[in-house]
Formats: structure tokens, sequence, C-alpha cells
């Protein structure tokens, strides 16, 4: 039976929906390549620090091809006699470089055959929408399995200073029968000519399971029987439609959409807190304004101390200490309590027992304490790290209570000694183990 897999990541789309994680970035554009002698444009070491990074490129002056898979370099070249030859090389630099990173992925399952690279484009089109992807943003797919047929080539220099230059000869072509590895490639239907060849909405490398070859795809031939697609898997995307005032002294009526992303831009990084925060107010703000535009002129609110949890409130509401419509208060029950100004409708925001788990609420209180070791920090993060992952895939209704409150009278306590506690340990040394 052949396996095939598909990992997609693409940018992300709006409104409490789901976003299409990763973004596509490129150093050049392969359509510029030549005009500019293939001088090179990136250092390939600059992307070391990414772990999950995927990219396509040539080597050097066309002396090969690069494949970058999760993290690790090959650089496939050609010799005088046409023998194909695999090193792991970060120290080498490309004219054109095409690249993104990939985290997660869910699987699919595929079937059918393909006879030619368009056919190959048009199943990937197929489980990207059956999916819910949005094709007008570029993504990266991994594909493997087992292959019938492909034809592939590697690039030769085009000069006799370097090794491998042989004159009327600037590829090297591979025919593959039978052949079990990985295809590396891109998607982009508005970047032809940059990350993929004018002619086509795709640019795929392929690479043994012996990483012994790579190459890059020119002709494919194979059937798709039994093989599965592994999709990048989506991360829901904290969306709010707002109305503020359209300028200083202006009307009620400027729209517009804010979000995670933006919240974390404010925030100053992604945590647990900040998504427990956007979520739960999300669920009271949703009963304050049942249109879905939330009107940040007519909301007040007070939050417990957490930092991640006051920039929500104050960033989504509008509510601001200055003006009377924002304090924090330690001694209320829940998260927020949110308050309509114009109804006095007003709700209490709670994350319900048992949702956060407890190892994470203990070394909290030890990091406050600066009793955490540098290796403690680090696992507290990815403790931290893994619950936001639980919150975004949750079903918010089932982790918040939104209870109503009559008759809440807004009694500001305006006090400035709060500890924030998200600074306590910048200065910790890195866990060296």
């Amino acid at each position: 039976m052949k396996k095939l897999s598909l990992l997609v990541f693409l940018i992300l789309t709006s409104f409490l929906g789901y976003s299409q994680h990763g973004e596509i970035k490129s150093a050049g554009a392969m359509s510029e390549m030549g005009r500019n002698n293939f001088a090179p444009n990136i250092s390939l070491d600059t992307l070391k620090k990414y772990p999950r990074i995927f990219g396509l490129g040539p080597l050097g002056k066309m002396q090969g091809e690069i494949t970058l898979v999760d993290g690790i370099p090959f650089a496939g070249k050609a010799d005088l006699d046409g023998k194909a030859s695999i090193q792991k090389e970060w120290d080498v630099k490309a004219p054109f470089f095409v690249y993104g990173e990939v985290e997660e992925w869910e699987s699919f399952p595929i079937d059918g055959q393909v006879t030619s690279m368009a056919d190959l484009e048009k199943s990937i089109e197929q489980v990207a929408l059956s999916k819910g992807f949005d094709l007008s943003k570029p993504f990266v797919f991994k594909i493997s399995g087992e292959f019938d047929l492909m034809v592939t080539h590697i690039v030769t220099p085009r000069s006799e200073e370097f090794s491998g230059f042989k004159s009327r000869r600037n590829q090297e072509n591979y025919t593959h029968e039978n052949e079990s590895g990985e295809l590396i490639g891109f998607y982009s239907q508005i970047g032809k000519g940059i990350y993929t060849p004018q002619n086509s909405n795709i640019h795929i490398h392929f690479i043994n399971d012996a990483q012994s070859f790579t190459g890059h795809l020119d002709k494919i031939e194979t059937k798709l029987e039994g093989v599965i697609i592994y999709l990048p898997k989506r991360k829901k995307e904290i969306s709010f439609k707002t109305t503020d005032t359209d300028f200083s002294k202006g009307r009620l009526g400027f729209q517009q959409e804010v979000g995670l992303d933006d919240m974390v831009k404010f925030h100053g990084h992604l945590c647990d807190g900040l998504v427990v925060g956007a979520l739960g107010l999300n669920e009271a703000l949703e009963t304050l304004f049942p249109d879905g535009l939330i009107d940040r002129t007519d909301l007040r609110i007070v939050s417990k101390s957490s930092p991640c949890l006051t920039d929500v409130a104050v960033y989504l509401t509008g509510a601001r200490y200055q003006f009377g419509t924002f304090y924090v208060d330690d001694a209320i029950e829940g998260l927020y309590v949110v308050q309509k100004i114009s109804d006095g409708s007003t709700y209490q925001v709670n994350l319900k027992d048992g949702v956060k788990p407890s190892a994470i609420k203990e070394m909290e209180i030890l990091a406050v304490q600066k009793e955490l070791s540098d290796c403690q920090l680090l696992e507290l993060r990815n403790l931290e790290d893994d619950f936001t992952q639980f919150l975004l895939d949750a079903d918010a209704k089932e982790i918040f209570q939104i209870k109503a409150i009559d008759g809440f009278e807004w009694k500001p306590v305006l006090k400035g000694d709060f500890i924030k506690t998200d600074i306590l340990n910048k200065n910790a040394g890195s866990c060296s183990l």
C-alpha cells in the first residue's frame, strides 16, 4: 500500500473561525535569478533558528538544489558524469529561496491518480478546499509515499569557475520508478514567478527515503491508492468586530476587526492567560452585543490583576482607568465583571473549576516568588503552551460560565500597587540540560 502525507500551512483567516497556520516568505524571486547573474539573496544559516522550517531553492550560483525539511538542510549536486550526491549543509547561499514553518497537522484520506504536475496541483487544491483552506494564500506542503514514475532535475553551474560545470549543460535530469520519499512543495496562486514557476501554482522538490538524492520535480505519474493527506491543524482565530468613533471628536460608526494577533502585539507575547481572557470575555460580549458588533464606547469592566487579563480587558472593551471605566479588583469573583453602560446589563466571567491544570497554578505561585530554576521556568512555559492549545481547541461555552449580575454597583477601586507578574523573571538564565 502506498502512503502519502501532505502538510500545508497558510496565513490567518478571521472572525472566530480557524487560522491557516504559518507565513510564507522568500528571498529573491524565481523569475529574477538569471537577471541578477544568480547573485545570492540569502545565507541558509539565517534560518537555522527555526526548528520546524521547510524551504526550496537553488544552491549557490546554480550549483545544485537545496531542500530544507523540518529544520534539516539537504543540498543535492550533480557531478560531471551526472551522478547525484547529497550533503546536509547550513553554510550555503541561494539566489532564490522560498520558506515557511509548520508545527502540527491533521490527516485525511485521499485517493485517485495523477498523470501530470497539473493533476497533482488539482489534487492539492481539492483537499485544501474541502478542509476550508483559502487558496488565495500561499502555503507549503509535504507529500510522502512511493511514487510510480517521476522525473526530476538538479541544476548545474553556468560557469567553469565552479565544480560540476559542463559545457552546454544547465541541469542534469533523473528518472525515478517506484521510489519512496517526500515531495516538499509550495503552492501559491499569487506568487507565480516568485515562489513558483510562471506557468504553475506549485514548486516541488523530491527527497528520497534514503536521503541520498534531492532534486526539483518536473513530472509525475502515480496512483494515490490508500494515501493519507496531512493538513496543518488549524488554530482557532479569536477575532472581534468593533465599532468606535471615527475621529478624535467624531461620531460612532468606525468599524474594524481586531484579534488575537493584535492582542499579542499589545501584550508582548502569546500565553494561556491572554487566551483565557479573550475567550472568556468574548462569551460575555456575545451576550451584550448579540449582533456581533461590539460598541467599545458603551462598556466598562472590572478585571482581576493578572497582566494578561487586564490587557485583554482594556484592549477589547476600550475601557480606561483615567475615564473611570476600568479598574482592577482581586476581590471580584471570576475573571471579569463587564457592564454595558447604556442599559446597565452586567455579566461575570468565570473559568470553570478544574479547567486550568493544578500543576500550572502551583508552579505559577513559585514563579511569582522567584523560586523556580531556569529549567523549571522552561517546564512551566511548556505546560502553559499546552494549555493554550487546549483552550484554542476547546468549545468556550463548555469551559466558561457567564453569569448575569443584577443591581451591580460601579465602585472603582483606584490603586496601582498590583504586581506585574509577567516580568518578574525577565533576567532569568537559559535552561542548560
